[in-house]
């Protein structure tokens, strides 16, 4: 789960790269970001697909994340996790169990409310091209972690939709070889979502088993 999740946040990824980014790529990061500051709230589907050539591992999945200010709910599969600002629930469908957790705990890259600032720095890039894929004029940026020994990854390859400024795709190449491909299917910035959605109702699921860990 945290790799998806971390693929997850990397797909949606709008950063601010490092001084020794290209002027192209720095660029395109830029306009980025400038579309991502009027985002109040936002919600996202994708499909995302982990390989390992070395584990014979190939393992696709399908979600959903809805942000609204710091809060957040992300749907995976048969996982589903809230953040309703003071505390994060990880809830499993298929043991019907749910995991209680101090937000303040989490990672901070794995936090989708702040993936518009989390990623402001740290990074440098480069651009690899700029070509037409499914009828789409994408740009292709690679990002690079300036401080590699404190990440599992070595390379983001991000590509964006060049008329619409948004992620089509990523890659994220880890350093144990495995890849992490994350897809956009559909994008939408400020929806209007209701507060029930970053609450977890434990009347909703019947029997359900709590363990909270704060």
């Amino acid at each position: 789960m945290r790799t998806i999740i971390t693929c997850l946040l990397f797909g949606l990824l709008f950063t601010r790269a490092a001084a020794q980014d290209d002027p192209k790529s720095r660029a395109i990061i830029d306009r980025l970001i400038e579309k991502s500051k009027g985002y109040t709230s936002f919600e996202a589907a994708f499909s995302s697909r982990l390989q390992s050539t070395k584990d014979k591992l190939d393992v696709q999945q399908v979600g959903t994340v809805k942000v609204k200010g710091k809060r957040f709910r992300l749907q995976m599969d048969d996982h589903t996790i809230i953040n309703d600002g003071k505390a994060m629930w990880t809830y499993s469908k298929k043991s019907n169990e749910v995991t209680i957790t101090d937000p303040a705990e989490m990672d901070q890259d794995l936090d989708p409310s702040k993936i518009f600032t989390v990623y402001e720095k740290g990074f440098k890039s480069q651009l690899v091209e700029e070509k037409t894929e499914g009828g789409v004029v994408v740009q292709v940026v690679k990002l690079f972690p300036l401080e590699a020994g404190k990440k599992p990854y070595h390379t983001i390859i991000l590509t964006v939709d060049k008329a619409k400024n948004e992620p089509r795709s990523i890659q994220v190449l880890y350093k144990d070889g495995n890849i992490a491909t994350y897809t956009v299917k559909s994008f939408t910035a400020n929806p209007e979502l209701a507060d029930a959605l970053f609450i977890f109702d434990k009347t909703k699921f019947p029997g359900v088993e709590v363990n909270d860990m704060r």
